[in-house]
């Protein structure tokens, strides 16, 4: 991960927004004095990628909101495996929302979402997947906070080797493992309920079954095929029964019909001889009426001829009452022409009247607008000094509140300042006692250092002195190693006190800060009220300004009353105008069109009664009416009597066509019975019924029409189909015993299969024998059904077996791998390998920049420093001093940097791009401090950006490129070197 660009805003001491560009950067310095906020650039670094700072965690976060901000905003721009991305991170300081985060893809000039679902968490897992560093990975690997430089070198083995199995990416292998070993339990899992299943549901699967089975299969299937061939010839002889019994059936249903024939004959010979008298007297009816109907339409012809000349002659019914309306209408247009003119006389006066008043109501107006326009003028004056004095008293009572908060603040300054002195003097006081118990520790090693050579030695061991082999361990003196333990434990305490008034320095020196920002806030807003008058001048200057604008509102009020009056009266004498004006035109208008009406009337009434009109008018059409009535009515009497010869000769052909109708139903009737007659025979031939030999048929007894030859066509039918009714019973009573005979043989099928016939019939005894063959080979069809489903259960069980013996061989291959994969197995010794690899790189550099008197070696994943000038002992890091332990962390997180991609190669987890300090280098000698810095320009020259925060002004001239940060007017601003 290399950062790019950081802004950063309402943060800390960042109150105002700073951009940060580090693109220009490799190995660079971060100054500025104490408190301006350095520190705070990392800070941000941190917040931006995992929305934790290394000061605050996650949960203190809104303390670290600049005083007077609404919230906190960094934005953070970096590369990381060869891509570039955006994070964002908002911390507001009111409401339940912790903050919110956004993850972006930079693609040329656009971004595009990096996160599916917006929110932290998704953010937070993104962040952690794409540089391979959880946050504590990142504060040991890259971010080297104040106090927690050392970490890496002297915390917990196992977060140590978190760390480790972070950066050399071995998390996969760890959930390789774990998903192995799941896969082993879900594996037994499945071999324990197959046997169970096994045991429960196939324990009668067995070949002795099968056996068993299959010969009951076999005598059920021998079963229902005897049953149902016997099923299968009854049914054929239930069909021939039902065939003949059939035949017999249509045969008798034929003979019915022959009865029932030979009655309809002598019905029809009834009614033919009945509507032969008939058909004679419609016949005489219709000729009678025919005569009249001829002379009353003679009669209407005559009568409509006289009404046609008289309509001519009148003009018609149309045209006289077309005729009537228009004298009506030119009586009322002559009307209405005095009527208009009356009018207009009377409203010309009007108008001249209505034209005086309204200039009078324009001459008032003019004066009451300009009224009221002075009395606004005067009431905007009133307002606008009203508004000023408002203001000069807001003023005056801001700057007395600011004076109040001025010495509120001022002492509130004093106390902190006197809070950070106390602080200071409790600092250097605990550094004083750290260094003197530092010493008096190293002078009691120094004095018993045969206890700390003896501890790690044995016999036959090289002694570290001499050389010699040791033959025999001096004594232990217990009292000697409690007092090396005492000295130990009060260094220890005197260190953490130190550690503690620093951080305490450090809060109120933060807590100075923001009051001297907000001092200088309360400054800026005080000088610009200097100048302002005091609160009781200014009260009584708007009491008088607002005096003068209420007079000045109702003399507005009074004119615009006046004002109003006058508008009203000036509109009423518009509206009377605009009505009078309104009144003349349509008058005028009406005028006009009653003339028009008079002279297109006048055309009409020449057009009918011709020039000079008749007098009167009404008279002429009336005469005209009278006679046109006249003849009218004589065409409508002629018209009634044509439709009543109409009428009568229309039912006395109705009559004819009736009767006519009937007799052609009963010749239709007579021809059916004829052919009904031959189809019986000829039905009675096809079922093969003997036909009476010598009897007439049907065609033969045809003969012309006429009553007697009628007659006797008809006796001739009757006695036909008696003879053809008698051949039918006859081959009925013979097919019945033919019918018997296969009943009784159908009887004997079932009764052969054991089946009860007492008291069947055929039929039943066939469904009987129905029902037997569905069972017997329901029967059969469930034998074999069984004998198949315990097959397959057979198989079934074989194929399980199978399977389990192969889920057990493969659940032993994921046991293997999933006790390999364990962090005491293969991971364990990779990071084994990795930590020892890491001390001998570390151990290289720490041999560089401490003058070759200190290495590093590991011993059971701790790291032990090596004193060579001290005959090569052995001790815990614990023991170093704060600048030899400051040297041996930078040569570890040197280590770090440039080993975890030769260690892991491309599998690494994290390429450690960048690297930040924050201080450590006040506690070095000028020697120690120039190796330091030429170790951390080698690592520059592996194109990895390195930043140090430092007060040491001898490192910051030894690196030309930095930041420096300044704090000016309460506001922190960041400027390239």
């Amino acid at each position: 991960m290399r950062p790019l660009r950081l802004e950063v805003e309402g943060f800390t001491s960042f109150r105002v927004r700073q951009e940060i560009d580090f693109r220009e950067l490799a190995l660079f310095v971060i100054t500025g004095p104490t408190g301006s906020g350095k520190t705070s650039i990392l800070d941000a670094v941190a917040l931006a990628l995992y929305g934790e700072v290394p000061r605050a965690g996650k949960h203190d976060i809104k303390q670290l909101i600049s005083l007077g901000a609404a919230q906190a905003k960094v934005r953070l721009d970096f590369r990381a495996g060869g891509a570039e991305y955006r994070v964002a991170r908002r911390i507001p300081i009111q409401g339940q929302g912790v903050q919110e985060a956004t993850l972006e893809r930079i693609e040329g000039e656009t971004t595009v979402p990096e996160v599916e679902r917006s929110g932290v968490t998704a953010v937070n897992a993104r962040i952690v997947e794409i540089l391979g560093l959880d946050y504590k990975s990142f504060k040991t690997a890259v971010l080297l906070p104040q106090e927690e430089f050392d970490s890496f070198l002297k915390g917990k083995v196992e977060e140590r080797r978190n760390i480790l199995i972070r950066l050399l990416d071995l998390d996969p292998f760890l959930r390789a493992g774990k998903l192995a070993r799941e896969r082993e339990r879900e594996l037994e899992t499945a071999v324990k309920t197959s046997l169970g299943l096994i045991s429960q549901e196939y324990a009668d699967a067995t070949s002795e079954a099968l056996d068993e089975i299959r010969t009951r299969s076999a005598d059920a299937a021998a079963a229902a095929k005897q049953v149902e061939e016997a099923w299968g010839e009854a049914r054929v002889q239930l069909a021939e029964g039902e065939r003949l019994g059939l035949r017999r059936r249509e045969i008798l249903g034929v003979a019915d019909k022959l009865e029932t024939q030979a009655e309809e004959v002598e019905a029809i010979a009834a009614a033919l001889a009945e509507r032969s008298g008939r058909d004679k007297e419609t016949r005489a009816a219709l000729r009678a009426a025919d005569r009249v109907r001829s002379e009353v339409r003679k009669e209407h012809d005559r009568a409509r001829a006289a009404w046609r000349e008289t309509e001519a002659e009148t003009g018609g019914e149309r045209e006289l009452a077309r005729l009537r309306a228009a004298a009506d209408t030119l009586r009322k247009a002559e009307q209405e022409i005095e009527r208009r003119n009356a009018e207009l006389k009377r409203n010309a006066a009007a108008l001249e009247g209505a034209r005086s008043r309204l200039d009078q109501s324009r001459a008032g107006r003019a004066a009451a607008d300009e009224a009221e326009a002075e009395a606004t003028r005067v009431l905007d004056s009133a307002v606008e000094r009203r508004r000023s004095a408002e203001e000069a008293l807001t003023e005056a009572t801001r700057a007395t509140e600011l004076a109040a908060e001025r010495r509120a603040k001022a002492k509130e300054l004093t106390g902190l300042r006197e809070q950070v002195e106390t602080a200071e003097s409790t600092r250097r006081a605990a550094g004083r006692e750290r260094d003197r118990r530092e010493r008096e520790m190293r002078a009691a090693e120094t004095e018993h250092r045969a206890v700390g050579l003896r501890a790690g030695l044995g016999p036959g061991d090289e002694c570290p002195v001499c050389g010699a082999p040791v033959t025999e361990l001096p004594a232990a003196d217990p009292e000697i190693e409690s007092d090396l333990a005492a000295h130990r434990s009060r260094y220890q305490e005197v260190r953490e006190a130190a550690f503690a008034a620093d951080e305490r320095l450090f809060a109120v020196q933060a807590r100075l800060e923001g009051a001297e920002e907000a001092a200088s806030t309360l400054e800026e807003r005080s000088s610009a009220l200097d100048k302002t008058q005091p609160p009781e001048k200014a009260k009584a200057a708007l009491s008088l300004a607002a005096a003068a604008e209420r007079d000045a509102r109702q003399r507005l009020e009074a004119a615009g009353r006046r004002g109003k009056t006058v508008r009203e009266e000036l509109t009423k004498a518009k509206v009377a105008l605009a009505r009078l004006e309104t009144n003349r035109e349509a008058a005028e208008k009406a005028l006009d069109q009653a003339r028009k009406q008079e002279e297109s009337t006048y055309e009409q009434l020449s057009e009918g009664l011709g020039e000079p009109l008749p007098e009167p008018v009404e008279q002429e059409i009336e005469t005209r009416r009278r006679r046109l009535g006249e003849a009218t009515a004589s065409r409508d009497a002629a018209e009634v009597a044509r439709d009543d010869a109409e009428t009568s000769h229309g039912e006395a052909e109705k009559a004819r066509r009736a009767v006519a109708k009937d007799l052609a139903v009963l010749e239709r009737q007579r021809a059916e019975q004829r052919a009904r007659l031959a189809a019986h025979g000829d039905q009675l031939g096809g079922l093969g019924v003997e036909l009476p030999s010598g009897a007439r048929g049907p065609a033969d007894l045809e003969a012309p029409s006429g009553s007697e030859t009628v007659e006797a066509e008809m006796a001739a039918l009757t006695t036909h189909a008696a003879a053809l009714r008698g051949a039918a019973r006859a081959q009925a009573a013979r097919l019945k015993v033919d019918v018997e005979s296969l009943d009784a043989s159908i009887q004997g099928y079932a009764s052969g299969v054991g089946i009860d016939v007492d008291a069947l019939g055929a039929a039943d005894a066939v469904l009987a024998l129905e029902a037997a063959t569905r069972n017997t080979r329901r029967a059969a069809d469930e034998h074999s059904t069984d004998l198949e489903r315990l097959e397959e259960r057979l198989k079934r069980k074989a194929d399980m077996e199978v399977e389990i013996e192969e889920k057990r061989a493969l659940s032993l291959r994921y046991r293997k791998v999933g006790m390999e994969l364990k962090k005491d197995r293969f991971i364990g010794f990779l990071l084994d390998e990795s930590i020892e690899e890491l001390a001998h790189r570390a151990s290289h550099e720490l041999r560089k920049i401490s003058a070759g008197q200190y290495s590093l070696t590991s011993s059971e994943n701790n790291f032990e420093v090596v004193d060579h000038a001290n005959a090569d002992e052995h001790r815990s890091v614990v023991t170093l001093s704060g600048g030899e332990t400051f040297l041996a962390s930078l040569a570890l997180a040197l280590g770090l940097a440039g080993g975890i991609p030769d260690i892991a190669g491309h599998s690494a987890g994290a390429r450690l791009d960048a690297m930040f300090i924050d201080e450590g280098f006040g506690t070095l000698d000028p020697e120690s401090l120039d190796q330091a810095v030429e170790a951390l320009e080698r690592l520059r020259d592996g194109r990895r950006m390195v930043g140090i925060i430092t007060h040491v002004p001898t490192l910051a001239d030894r690196i030309p490129d930095g930041l420096t940060v300044t704090r000016t007017s309460g506001h922190t601003a960041v400027v390239p070197r």
